[in-house]
């Protein structure tokens, strides 16, 4: 084959300020990290408003360094919402040494999170909760959060005023409970953010986190009116339904839950990075993170967008799961929107599992956002599209966090019934693939499949069942193409039976979005597979990326599934391409 690629040259220039005019006076300067893919349309807008953007001082994995002053942030993030419909879509850091950090872990960042069995098995809780839900009650607190105070910016005193607001209401909610606590979370800023904690009651140390920013902007303008009923009075209204119905109905989670209003949002992501950083730095065990950014607008004919990228695909299918199993009928579709577009990249940024359904796909989101029209009024003066954000979050908190609400049994916390084990893979010499031969709720490839041919760790290569599919050898380990791990489980926790449907998670390293596709199968006899294609992918960029589909399982003891990830051509269960892994993973059925 011909050469076709050269290997990838970062640019890494020195760390220097910008240069400023001496007679400026000092003004505090901030460092971000933003997508690469941002830095010409931002300098444009600079350019026409009389302003130089500095030039990265680091570039890395799709993401940038760069240092700024303070008061370009809003600039900065109006730049973002007109060009690339992203709100905000850059993470403001204190210090060099944090945004460098981020960048370093902004590829493939580790989870801190202590493996969790996502399954669903507390329905009679949830259920409970979910009756409970009252669209008068998000209305009102979006009512309130939209015209008390013109604006709810993060630096001036009407911001500062909307978040004492809100931690009055949610410490009126609490009541007399001695299991829950509001208290802010401390920022150099004028607003502070806003954190509503129900302590585990056998789980403590593991965290659920729901959240919403609470911060508005008007991008003509720092007086400009900044109602912000839509971004994001609808979340933190989503947020604090769910808060209310968990009181109301006295459900007392196995897991601590905290609810977070965040400061600072719209200026990249201030309140969130903090929070989730001091969380890190803590080694807190937050085990799952839901951002509401948005809920009560429908511009697409879809319920929910998917947020696909900086989010965690296990979590995200989870997420799916609990909107088909608790309110069937409601639809889905996946969506992207770029770095730091909202919280949840604080906490993907971090290390944690995050998750980020949206009202919209990112181009029919509320063209009112960032200006004085986004009020309860342009969305009809109800807060009806809410309601399905504030019944997922109550889903979300009842199958993450367990527990139980008055008159029901809690459930198991680390297993579905029966099963919720996730196995993980040995190399079967027989079948000459990576197999788990116990049962379970799943099988994990674990590291098994690391590399391809002969380029990188992957033992027993090529990891195909008889060994008769065998890998492409050219170019190099993570530059170019490799298919690394994969994950088979159900979707609802209980053990692989057939007719269960179930989400394959696949790792790879990708070398091009477009060029790159997986080829998803799966075999019903995995000692004589006949190969049934599940569907093909792209993969959301370059790097390591996660992709899942899910099928339903067939009848057959011993199955497996089969990635074929290619470089070009036409699907196929054993492409021949030069730079082509293919692998298998064998699993039990019941």
């Amino acid at each position: 084959m011909a050469i076709r690629k050269f290997g990838t040259v970062v640019a890494m220039l020195a760390c220097a300020a910008p240069a400023f005019a001496e007679a400026a006076p000092k003004e505090k300067e901030v460092w971000i990290t933003i997508g690469t893919d941002a830095l010409e349309p931002a300098r444009a807008s600079f350019q026409q408003k009389g302003l130089a953007l500095p030039a990265p001082a680091l570039e890395k994995g799709g993401v940038a360094v760069l240092r700024v002053r303070e008061s370009q942030l809003e600039t900065l993030a109006a730049a973002m919402h007109d060009k690339l419909n992203r709100c905000a879509g850059f993470i403001a850091h204190d210090t060099e040494q944090q945004a460098l950090a981020a960048v370093e872990g902004s590829t493939a960042p580790q989870s801190l999170a202590s493996l969790v069995s996502y399954n669903i098995n507390n329905g009679p809780s949830v259920n409970a909760m979910l009756s409970g839900v009252q669209e008068l009650n998000i209305r009102n607190t979006i009512n309130s959060l939209s015209t008390n105070w013109t604006t709810r910016r993060y630096n001036v005193q009407s911001g500062a005023d909307a978040a004492t607001w809100l931690k009055s209401q949610w410490t009126t909610i609490a009541g007399s409970r001695t299991d829950i606590s509001v208290a802010f979370f401390a920022h150099s800023w004028l607003q502070q953010s806003v954190i509503a904690t129900i302590t585990g009651t056998t789980h403590p140390n593991e965290v659920v986190v729901i959240g919403g920013h609470l911060d508005s902007i008007n991008q003509s303008g720092s007086t400009a009116a900044a109602p912000g009923a839509d971004d994001d009075a609808s979340g933190v209204a989503s947020v604090t339904e769910a808060f209310r119905v968990a009181v109301a109905n006295g459900y007392k989670p196995a897991r601590t839950v905290k609810f977070m209003a965040y400061a600072g949002e719209e200026v990249g992501l201030y309140g969130s990075n903090a929070i989730a950083t001091s969380f890190k730095n803590a080694g807190t065990n937050v085990v799952g993170v839901l951002q509401l950014d948005m809920t009560n607008y429908k511009g697409s004919s879809y319920d929910f967008g998917m947020v696909q990228d900086n989010t965690n695909a296990s979590l995200n299918s989870f997420t799916t799961s609990l909107i088909s199993t608790y309110q069937p009928g409601l639809t889905w579709t996946n969506i992207t929107c770029g770095y730091g577009c909202s919280d949840h990249a604080s906490w993907n940024s971090a290390g944690y599992p995050a998750t980020m359904p949206f009202e919209a796909t990112m181009s029919t989101d509320n063209p009112q956002i960032h200006t004085a029209g986004d009020t309860l009024t342009y969305t009809g003066g109800t807060a009806a599209n809410s309601v399905k954000f504030a019944k997922l979050a109550v889903s979300f908190m009842g199958e993450v966090a367990k527990g139980a609400t008055t008159g029901n049994t809690p459930p198991p916390v680390d297993s579905g019934t029966p099963g919720g084990t996730i196995n993980t893979a040995t190399f079967d010499a027989t079948l000459k693939a990576p197999r788990c031969t116990a049962s379970g709720a799943g099988c994990d490839s674990g590291t098994l499949l690391n590399g391809r041919g002969g380029l990188g760790p992957e033992v027993n290569r090529p990891n195909t069942i008889g060994g008769t599919c065998v890998d492409g050898t050219s170019g190099t380990y993570h530059s170019d193409e490799s298919n690394d791990r994969l994950k088979v489980a159900t979707n609802d926790g209980t053990n692989l039976a057939a007719g269960k449907q179930v989400t394959v998670t696949a790792t790879v390293w990708a070398y091009s979005s477009t060029a790159d596709t997986l080829d998803l199968y799966y075999a019903a006899n995995a000692s004589s597979p006949v190969w049934t294609l599940i569907g093909s992918y792209k993969p959301a960029g370059s790097g390591a990326r996660t992709i899942t589909a899910t099928y339903t399982l067939p009848a057959g003891a011993t199955q497996a599934i089969r990635a074929n990830f290619r470089y070009n051509g036409t699907a196929g269960s054993c492409t021949t391409g030069g730079y082509d892994d293919h692998d298998d993973l064998i699993f039990s059925v019941q």
